[in-house]
């Protein structure tokens, strides 16, 4: 297993961290994606925008009073018809994440927590590390992400793959006491020889909602298909010969 981490502290939460000081960040996730280009996979991302055809839910409402919401617990669609279904890991707790809108610090409502936006875009996944659990429709043996606000008030941030052999990797706290707030990480794996059907994040802090974040720009490798095009002309030319023999028995 190839593990890539980097994380740039911010320090503040007055703004988000300018793209230029997420040095290590950026490495790590290049790194990752120089990976899966060298095991012959293609980066499949999702960044959780309107556009991509997620909703989101107004900093107005709550997630356990719109259960319903197409934003709560979304269903992520990689490419090559792989699935991610976001859930709760613990069977007490109705929901694991909700897609949330950024606007600015300065200009959402209260209830947006501080320190927190997205990687990219203007949403982002919003979760409590206790209770959020991905769980995917096939083994898959790439995943990498992006983590906004981690670890800043004292949490370890534990990941677990599983799909029988279960592989536990921990992510240590920046700070104690919110002075690494507003901070960008970037976590991913490749497990050529280990692939995976879900994906749990813990804490080691209470409430049961733990150190709460966000996470932005989901991405695994999928397997290109490099007969797609051959297979293509294939059928066409079996498709014209038989309807050349069709037109000499007609004759």
């Amino acid at each position: 297993m190839n593990v890539f981490y980097g994380v740039d502290i911010s320090g503040t939460d007055a703004k988000p961290l300018p793209l230029k000081m997420r040095m290590n960040s950026t490495a790590a996730r290049n790194d990752f994606f120089a990976a899966l280009t060298a095991n012959n996979l293609i980066p499949s991302t999702t960044s959780f925008e309107q556009e991509e055809g997620f909703d989101y839910l107004p900093w107005d409402q709550s997630p356990g009073d719109n259960l319903a919401h197409p934003a709560v617990d979304p269903l992520v669609q990689f490419g090559a018809g792989v699935q991610a279904q976001i859930g709760s890991a613990d069977p007490e707790f109705p929901f694991g994440g909700v897609v949330r809108r950024f606007g600015g610090f300065m200009t959402d409502p209260p209830q947006d927590p501080e320190g927190r936006y997205p990687s990219s875009g203007e949403q982002y996944l919003s979760s409590g590390t206790q209770i959020l659990q991905i769980n995917f429709n096939t083994p898959i043996d790439s995943f990498g992400f992006f983590g906004i606000d981690v670890g800043d008030f004292g949490a370890t941030l534990s990941i677990t793959l599983a799909n029988g052999e279960v592989k536990e990797f921990k992510i240590p706290p920046l700070s104690s006491d919110g002075e690494a707030t507003g901070s960008v990480m970037f976590w991913g794996i490749v497990a050529n020889e280990n692939p995976f059907t879900s994906i749990t994040f813990g804490s080691d802090v209470e409430p049961i909602t733990g150190d709460t974040f966000a996470f932005d720009d989901f991405t695994i490798g999928i397997i290109p298909l490099p007969n797609a095009f051959g297979l293509g002309i294939m059928g066409l030319v079996c498709l014209s010969g038989a309807s050349a023999l069709r037109r000499r028995r007609l004759v």
